[in-house]
């Protein structure tokens, strides 16, 4: 006689190719360390599901699918033969670790217990580097006690008798990706939601004060039309004491509390204090209600409040990874803000809270006991701004947290990129702290101790925001240049600081750290300085080589660009003094970038559009130097028809150059203009006569004074 497997594993599924095989062969560490049997039911399969489950199973069968997922799963247990039973679902796969379920089964104390519920870890992302949920799922069960399902969508086990004997098995995992889509709000998650919603209305219907079914109404239906009135049915319910008020009550006022709070429902404030007050010792309230409820007052600007939730959370999550507080809430529903990252995030937000509440030592010791190496950009983001309030706003000590913070966000963990990311966000989050509008705003705030960029200090020589630090706090040209020599990424360095020591004379490019032609272009086109200013740096530059040359070259580059040609209230001799040194920089760059050939108007095709616009204006100003005013204007219209962009420099110069502008008209021109307009004027617009006016020798003559303003 074949002998009794001590596991049967149950499965059902239906079109599961993405991720059957992933199931069916985590299962064979289990299946090798104990006497197993896997039993699927194929619930109508079409897209070759059904060849994948016979190459592992032991046992697959049809079973027509009737809209009852505990129809489908007891026809499972109906042909399975082990003394116990485990189900799982076909887009999880099981961890490589079976030893905790493997000794549960096979010692003394599965004779003492009739179930068992395991960790669901349910993903929020394919690649499994997100956030995710664990929660205890009931999904081991002793087949002496006759289990049954019932509920034809989130089904559970039914025992009649057999209450209470059970075990928790923590570190048997079964991951989870099957809401993925869901969370992502992709198709097939919709698909998944509407089906269980549809399910869970005729169950509502038959039972209306089923708060079980009104719980998992809530966690299906985020997309449901009316969804807020499903969760306000499911808070009355537990308002009027309907039977297992006090089980199903806690995560309903957790979803209610967080929905609430996203959705901004006035009854928010008023879900806080009955879920505190009904379950103060329940996991949903001091974990998940008490991260909810430190954001919502934290928005109200009621800092003890938030404080006091804020500490409820820390010291609950504490007890709950020891295992002390709530065992069972896992077993009810998922726990949300558990998650170490959300940890973190708290933490962060609480020393900016400590801070206001100027608890500066609680505030410095949050900061500096953080677990870096979970935190993603976005946490990054909130470190360093709570970091950057710590040392605007208070006389706190923050060169160790600041150089602890950058040391953690920089270990490689999980990974380099990942602390790549995080460097990145944190310099980038930074950077408006050197705009000149900050300091600024910062010197005229009352409360505003000291600049906030001087929180990068400690970092010079480590990162560059912390050289740009350094060098806005010293007017020293060689200290300047000494800092220069250190910078390794120039796009990261703020351009403040690189402005703040051409100021001072600094000369750079630096002789022993040349640049190349497109970083050149990147850093003046991000100096802070208005184009007049970026025009008297260029100025100042020599060209005696040709770093220098190519230097001058990109600041009025990006003089050029960003000055308004077409603006009336500038300088005029500002804006032809910029062209023409433009003019003589690209004369001097092309000459050697360039062979003779290509510098022709047959050889322009090799050059970019704004080098053959250089060209071009050096040859206009060469002709305007020689004399030749007509030659000028037409090279600026050959510039112009090369490059498009610079249209309103071409307009500009065409408009502006004295050498063409028509003489000023005499006396008797002017005279004659004035009688033809006082003639125009006595007749009605539409007049024959006003075109006939219009058409003659006359008018043409002193057309250009009338039409353009000139009387």
């Amino acid at each position: 006689m074949e002998k009794r497997p001590l596991l049967s594993i149950g499965i059902i599924f239906k079109n599961e190719i993405r991720c059957l095989e992933r199931c069916l062969k985590s299962l064979q560490p289990l299946r090798e360390a104990i006497p197993c049997q896997v039993v699927m039911a194929d619930t109508g399969s079409t897209d070759g599901s059904r060849a994948v489950a016979e190459r592992y199973a032991d046992i697959v069968f049809d079973f027509p699918w009737i809209d009852d997922f505990a129809a489908a799963r007891n026809a499972v247990l109906d042909r399975s033969s082990g003394k116990w039973f485990l189900t799982i679902d076909s887009d999880e796969w099981m961890d490589g670790d079976v030893s905790e379920l493997t000794d549960f089964l096979q010692s003394r104390s599965g004779e003492k217990n009739f179930a068992g519920a395991v960790v669901v870890r349910n993903y929020t992302t394919y690649d499994f580097n997100g956030p995710y949920m664990d929660f205890f799922a009931g999904r081991l069960v002793s087949m002496e006690v006759h289990p049954r399902y019932v509920g034809a969508v989130h089904e559970r086990w039914n025992w009649p008798g057999c209450s209470g004997r059970h075990i928790i098995l923590r570190r048997t995992v079964l991951h989870h990706d099957g809401y993925v889509e869901f969370n992502r709000d992709g198709a097939a998650g919709r698909e998944k939601e509407r089906r269980n919603m549809a399910l869970l209305r005729e169950k509502a219907k038959r039972e209306p004060e089923n708060l079980a079914i009104f719980l998992q109404m809530v966690e299906s239906g985020k997309h449901e039309p009316d969804f807020l009135e499903i969760l306000r049915q499911a808070v009355e319910l537990v308002e009027k004491r309907k039977p297992l008020w006090q089980v199903m009550g806690p995560p309903i006022l957790r979803y209610a509390v967080a929905i609430g709070r996203i959705e901004k429902l006035p009854e928010v404030g008023e879900w806080i204090q009955k879920a505190e007050e009904w379950f103060p010792d329940s996991a949903f309230t001091r974990i998940d209600v008490a991260f909810v409820a430190f954001a919502y007052f934290l928005e109200q600007d009621e800092f003890e409040e938030a404080a006091r939730r804020g500490e409820i959370y820390l010291k609950s999550l504490a007890e709950d990874r020891a295992g002390t507080l709530d065992p069972q809430a896992r077993l009810r529903s998922v726990l949300q803000m558990d998650s170490a990252l959300q940890e973190q995030a708290l933490k962060i937000s609480l020393a900016d809270v400590y801070r206001n509440l100027e608890r500066l030592e609680e505030a410095r010791g949050l900061l500096a006991g953080l677990d870096f190496s979970v935190l993603d950009p976005a946490t990054t983001e909130k470190l360093a701004q709570a970091l950057m309030n710590l040392r605007m706003l208070t006389n706190a000590d923050t060169e160790d947290l600041v150089t602890a913070a950058w040391e953690g966000i920089s270990a490689p963990a999980p990974d380099e990129e990942t602390a790549r990311q995080r460097r990145k966000h944190f310099c980038e989050f930074v950077l408006p702290a050197f705009h000149a509008a900050t300091r600024e705003t910062e010197e005229e705030r009352p409360d505003a101790l000291r600049h906030t960029y001087t929180l990068l200090l400690p970092l010079r020589g480590k990162c560059e925001p912390g050289t740009a630090a350094a060098m806005l706090e010293t007017e020293d040209a060689a200290r300047l240049e000494s800092l220069l020599t250190t910078v390794e990424d120039w796009t990261a360095l703020p351009p403040e600081a690189l402005d703040h020591a051409l100021r001072r004379s600094v000369r750079f490019p630096l002789p022993e750290k040349p640049l190349n032609v497109e970083t050149m272009d990147l850093l003046a086109a991000r100096l802070a300085g208005e184009p007049e200013a970026l025009f008297r740096l260029a100025r100042t530059v020599e060209w005696d080589v040709p770093q220098m040359l190519c230097w001058a070259r990109a600041l009025l580059l990006a003089a050029v660009r960003a000055f308004d040609w077409k603006e009336d209230t500038f300088d005029k001799e500002g804006g032809l003094a910029l062209a023409r040194r433009f003019a003589a920089v690209e004369k001097a760059f092309l000459s050697l970038c360039y062979t003779s050939e290509a510098l022709t108007e047959e050889g322009l095709f090799l050059l970019p559009l704004l080098h053959r616009f250089g060209w071009y204006c050096a040859q206009a100003f060469d002709a305007l130097e020689a004399g030749d005013a007509a030659m000028y204007a037409r090279y600026l219209r050959e510039g112009l028809a090369s490059c498009p962009e610079m249209k309103p420099m071409a307009e500009f110069l065409a408009k502006h150059t004295p050498e063409l502008q028509p003489p000023p008209p005499s006396p008797e021109l002017l005279a004659l203009a004035e009688q033809v307009r006082t003639m125009l004027a006595a007749y009605d617009p539409n007049d024959p006569a006003v075109a006939a006016i219009k058409a003659s020798p006359v008018y043409r003559r002193v057309a250009y004074l009338i039409e353009g303003g000139g009387v």
